[in-house]
């Protein structure tokens, strides 16, 4: 949920309650001013002020299937009000009312009054023609804001009424409560639930609500809100003394939330994202899952922008919307809307930049492990939170493996060990846990018997000294390539006996990309313009490519299905190689600009490249280009490729990762909440995440495209102007349409035949929808070709009046072709040269 809208001072008096229409994307406001304005909530504009109510507003409802705003207030009466203002009906009862609820399956409105519920049926016709009357009737005292917006004062028409009562009033304390009823709600499951200040809940079967079933008792304060959670067919339920408790539908207790403070509660059931929100002390909003239940809040505050002081009095939630609407004790109104594109979670650790992140299902069937690598060196394991239970990982160990930024990182299972690349022109293969992984065990006593050969000292199992320099020993075949075996202290949460060892192999420059080979075979390319291949038996450099690049390697990606591994340096090009020969099989060229990021793509069977040409491009498995994306958003700086979900993510410099599927230009989904660079991205599976990593030193999950949760429940809040976001509000574009005016033929068409005019109609119509692909132009009037005499007249016509010498153009000879008899295409040639010619020396064009 992003918050997207705060109007300040919404009134001159507290705000008691809320409304919002989410076809018009309008907010209603309800205040003790006794007025209820209405908001454009995408741009904070006040729409109109309603008049009418003699006392506090307590509440408002608006009914989507309706289109009519229903308010209740202490003045004993019930208003009924079309969408645009007008008052359809007034209905006055013989005491204040507090609040109001709709029952879809009856079609009943539901009014809470001072020991009394009241039941109105809804005469569906007369709510249609109530619906329709879109301004203020004559003789209506209509004046204007200063602004020019109108005011609707009270006007009492009876002759259509909508609101008939069903029965007579449920009176307390036998069929409802003895105090002020404070919440209804109607369940989907046929249940309507009351609460009220004398702390007792009714529950009624809408068949039976004469003989509901009573809960007395049910809090020690007050009651003060009630919610609906249709994900489980929970009640929800907040009281004066800042108690939140979830019961079932039958009013049995299930659990307590929270007691932290005598803040009156407000709350809410949040379906996007299957949270409640609840107001804690101070009013500040606090999000717990369900599922735990578990407070999450320090996981979505960044997201939400759920910060302190906000002083919140009331929540909710419109059903059928993806909104959540707050007021608060500032007379502000908040508005958050759920965005597919907003991250889901957000975890902080360490104060540094993340530079890579890894995902690592060691055993199949268990939870994945996160590794994130940071710019001070360390990497961090995340593990998840098995006891919150909510989708949220904590740091289970933090390792210093490097002095300077960690760059690359892989995972084999092979050696059940990380491997990590860094600035420092060193690699790293780290066991984090000897005395689970024995294949690992095994591979380093096999190391350390070699190097005992090679005079490197025996380091016994068990010590726990720490080696800042173990002796190297270098492999005399290949200059510069050296291993050595490095110690580090003990984890005291290993028992004695298992100690961390790490393998160091190294560069000569910065080490900017791994890979892991078939054969135990690792790769990395370095800024010292090498590519080394590895063996993870004996961890010894078995062939060196030098000068693989001209300029210094940025990154290598492995094909397995191709035996094949891309590299990519600051050069306009990438080079493809046999990963058994290590030959350059073919190069990719055709950027313009540096390559930034290259992968293999397994459900495309393609190469993809980005470059800062701003192109993402695809090629075949031979080296021919395919396809060109241009993108707006800058320099790539990460490429993910998801192939489960035939999805390739790039994370650019504007900040923004976006998913493209490679079949469209556009990207189907734009992920929008870093506030730094994205350095790494990777793929959860058993989660359905991806899991970004940023400079801004945060880790932040998001739901896949095709999530369940990754799919807007209601009519959009706002109009995504960018291009790629599914979210777009059809709707909305189809009304506006509506209100242009008609398409007429124009008077040069109006004798043309008849099927000129039909494309004519279709190309305007589709051109205004966006949809309008395009075709091959055909002459059906003769149009084009009368048009081509009157070009030719008109050359000839310029070349009789001006001298003889304007009507050529000179092409390298003395004698000139006349302009008249050049060919269509000469002429273009011509034109192009004649404005290049009148260009500044050093403008460079731009073409469109």
């Amino acid at each position: 949920m992003e918050l997207v809208r705060v109007i300040p001072n919404a009134h001159d008096f507290a705000i008691l309650s809320v409304a919002y229409n989410a076809l018009h994307k309008e907010l209603f406001s309800g205040s003790q001013d006794c007025l209820i304005k209405a908001w454009d909530a995408q741009t904070g504009q006040l729409l109109r002020k309603q008049s009418g109510h003699g006392g506090w507003i307590t509440d408002l409802l608006f009914v989507p299937e309706l289109r009519l705003l229903f308010s209740c207030s202490i003045d004993h009466t019930i208003r009924v009000w079309s969408d645009k203002g007008k008052q359809a009906q007034v209905v006055e009862l013989d005491g204040p009312l507090f609040c109001l609820s709709w029952c879809k399956r009856k079609r009943w409105l539901l009014v809470g009054g001072k020991a009394q519920l009241h039941v109105y049926s809804v005469d569906m016709a007369a709510a249609a023609r109530a619906a329709v009357q879109r301004r203020a009737p004559p003789g209506s005292e209509a004046t204007t804001l200063p602004g020019g917006s109108p005011i609707f004062a009270a006007v009492t028409d009876d002759t259509n009424k909508v609101l008939h009562e069903a029965m007579p009033p449920l009176q307390g304390p036998q069929q409802c409560q003895s105090d002020i009823i404070r919440s209804v709600v109607c369940t989907d499951m046929g249940f309507i639930v009351t609460l009220s200040y004398d702390r007792a809940m009714f529950i009624y079967g809408e068949d039976h609500l004469a003989t509901p079933k009573r809960v007395a008792k049910a809090s020690a304060a007050r009651f003060s809100a009630l919610a609906w959670d249709k994900a489980n067919n929970w009640l929800l339920t907040g009281a004066a003394d800042g108690c939140v408790k979830v019961w079932s539908q039958e009013g049995r207790i299930l659990d307590e939330l929270m007691h932290t403070s005598d803040q009156a509660a407000a709350l809410c059931y949040v379906p996007a994202t299957k949270n409640y929100w609840v107001t804690g002390q101070h009013g500040n909003i606090q999000a717990f899952d369900p599922r735990a239940p578990g407070d999450v809040t320090p996981f979505i505050k960044a997201t939400s922008n759920l910060q302190g002081g906000m002083h919140v009095t009331q929540l909710r939630q419109p059903p059928d919307s993806d909104v959540v609407i707050a007021c608060t004790a500032k007379r502000q109104l908040m508005m958050w809307h759920y965005s597919p594109g907003a991250a889901f979670r957000t975890f902080t650790a360490r104060q540094t930049w993340m530079e890579a992140v890894l995902v690592v299902q060691p055993v199949e069937g268990e939870p994945s492990v996160i590794y994130s690598a940071c710019a001070d060196g360390h990497v961090l394991r995340w593990e998840l939170d098995a006891d919150l239970n909510a989708d949220s990982y904590r740091v289970g160990e933090e390792m210093p493996l490097h002095d300077s930024n960690v760059l690359a990182m892989v995972y084999s299972h092979d050696l059940e060990a990380l491997i990590t690349a860094s600035q420092d022109t060193t690699i790293r293969v780290h066991w984090h846990n000897l005395r689970q992984h024995k294949t690992g065990m095994d591979s380093v006593q096999g190391i350390i018997s070699s190097m005992e050969e090679t005079g490197v000292r025996t380091i016994r199992l068990g010590a726990t000294q720490r080696f800042k320099e173990a002796p190297a020993a270098a492999d005399e075949s290949v200059p510069g390539g050296t291993t050595r075996l490095a110690m580090v202290e003990e984890d005291p949460a290993v028992e004695s006996g298992a100690p961390i060892l790490d393998v160091v192999l190294s560069h000569e420059g910065r080490v900017t990309g791994l890979a892991l080979l078939p054969d135990w075979t690792l790769a990395s390319v370095s800024h010292d313009r090498t590519i080394r291949l590895w063996d993870l038996h004996t961890f010894k450099l078995m062939k060196t490519v030098k000068d693989a690049h001209e300029t210094p390697l940025q990154g290598i990606n492995y094909s397995s299905s191709k035996e094949e591994f891309v590299t990519w340096a600051m050069d306009n090009f990438a080079y493809v190689w046999d990963a058994v020969t290590l030959n350059t099989k073919y190069a990719l060229v055709g950027h313009t600009a540096e390559v930034t990021q290259a992968r293999w793509v397994e459900f495309k069977e393609c190469w993809v490249t980005a470059g800062d040409d701003d192109t993402l491009r695809t090629w075949s498995p031979t080296g021919t280009q395919l396809h060109q994306f241009t993108y707006m958003g800058g320099s790539v700086q990460c490429l993910f490729v998801d192939n489960a979900n035939s999805m390739v993510l790039a994370a650019m410099l504007d900040k923004v990762t976006r998913a493209y599927d490679l079949e469209s230009k556009h990207p189907a989904i734009k992920y929008v909440g870093h506030e730094e660079v994205v350095r790494g991205i990777d793929y959860l599976p058993e989660k359905g995440l991806y899991i970004t990593g940023s400079w801004d030193e945060s880790l932040r999950l998001w739901y896949r495209v095709g999530h369940p949760n990754n799919t807007p429940r209601g009519p959009a809040a706002f109009d995504d102007l960018t291009e790629g976001n599914n979210i777009k509000d059809r709707e909305g574009v189809r009304r506006q349409m509506q209100q242009l005016p008609p398409l007429e033929i124009p008077k040069a068409l109006q004798d043309v035949k008849t099927d000129l005019v039909q494309l004519f109609l279709t190309n305007m119509a589709s051109d205004e929808m966006g949809q309008r692909q395009d075709s091959p132009l055909v002459d059906l009037s003769g149009l084009g070709s009368q048009l081509g005499d009157l070009d030719r007249k008109l050359v000839k016509d310029l070349e009789a009046a001006a001298p003889a010498k304007s009507g050529t153009i000179r092409r390298g000879s003395k004698q000139g072709i006349p302009f008249s008899t050049m060919s269509r295409s000469q002429r273009r040639a011509s034109r192009a040269r004649h404005d290049s010619n009148q260009r500044p020396v050093g403008v460079r064009q731009m073409s469109i």
